[in-house]
């Protein structure tokens, strides 16, 4: 039975609130990606830079900028093992993403099947979440969500070359012509950012409805890709519909909450001759990036859900 996108959408947030604890494993997913990050820069890189004589507190300008990175350039073997530790790292970033994304597809979508189809009812009718199931679902298909993300993904950055390969080609024509290399870059860039956001927005569909399709019916990571495409396109309206809704509310909160940031630094810069208004914005700033994780752990839930309701109204999933 199919529903209209509103009908999706409130089913999405009923689901969503009915297993509010998934909400805390996304914002405690967010937290260890910050503290990896951290330690992992704090590890790999700062060793190296100062083994090359960069310290930070002595880059003020950028010329000073442009002298680390000269200093970097003459240690190719040096760049390469941070390239390859950074790898790494983005490597594991995916690989715990996918298994919280795993978990939490396969609560919304056995939520959505026991609630029914019947638009009428409890929201309690979805509340589902029990750790046994989001970490079995973790267990069961972490390892293709992580090559779902990693298809989707490539065949986006493929993509990206067409502009970005010519706009090279060009500039290297165009090298000993200052104005016609600044004019070709400029228009390349422009073209490769419009051309990131659209194909930004159409993966990030595909690979959600993906995952809810693999949670829905269990398949490899290229039959729910091949699967969640076919879907995309027989159904473009509805999935574009809650797409850009979800999308609008992600964008307008995120608004919000980063403004607490920017009259944090607004304040700061109009206090920039006191050291105290650094202490006193940095509560703000830090509370807006605080809630503004919080709220696009809700949002990105919200999505999922969206997508387990449309993965879920066929028999077949």
């Amino acid at each position: 039975m199919k529903r209209g996108a509103v009908d999706v959408l409130r089913r999405g947030v009923d689901n969503t609130v009915a297993n509010w604890q998934l909400i805390v494993i996304r914002i405690c997913e967010g937290v260890a990606f910050a503290l990896i990050a951290i330690a992992g820069a704090l590890a790999i890189v700062v060793p190296i830079l100062v083994s090359v004589g960069i310290e930070f507190a002595k880059i003020r300008s950028p010329e000073d900028i442009a002298g680390a990175a000269v200093a970097l350039l003459d240690k190719w073997v040096l760049l390469a093992w941070i390239a390859v530790a950074v790898l790494v790292l983005l490597t594991i970033f995916i690989a715990i993403h996918a298994f919280v994304e795993a978990g939490c597809a396969r609560v919304y979508v056995d939520a959505e099947r026991i609630a029914g189809p019947s638009a009428n009812g409890p929201r309690a009718r979805f509340a589902l979440f029990s750790m046994a199931r989001w970490y079995a679902g973790g267990v069961d298909g972490w390892w293709t969500l992580f090559w779902i993300y990693n298809g989707a993904w490539s065949a986006a950055a493929l993509i990206l070359l067409i502009p970005l390969i010519p706009t090279a080609a060009l500039m290297v024509v165009f090298r000993e012509e200052p104005p016609a290399l600044v004019a070709s870059g400029c228009v390349g860039l422009f073209v490769t950012v419009v051309l990131l956001v659209f194909v930004g927005v159409v993966t990030t569909v595909w690979t959600t409805r993906a995952i809810a399709g693999w949670a829905a019916r269990r398949a490899g990571a290229s039959d729910a890709l091949k699967s969640g495409w076919r879907a995309m396109r027989a159904d473009f309206g509805r999935h574009l519909l809650v797409a850009v809704a979800v999308f609008v509310v992600a964008l307008a909160g995120s608004s919000l909450f980063t403004s607490l940031s920017f009259f944090a630094m607004f304040g700061e810069a109009v206090g920039r001759h006191h050291g105290a208004m650094s202490l006193v914005t940095l509560p703000l700033r830090f509370t807006g990036s605080f809630l503004n994780s919080c709220f696009s752990a809700v949002v990105s839930s919200w999505f999922l859900a969206c997508y387990a309701g449309l993965a879920t109204e066929t028999p077949e999933g």
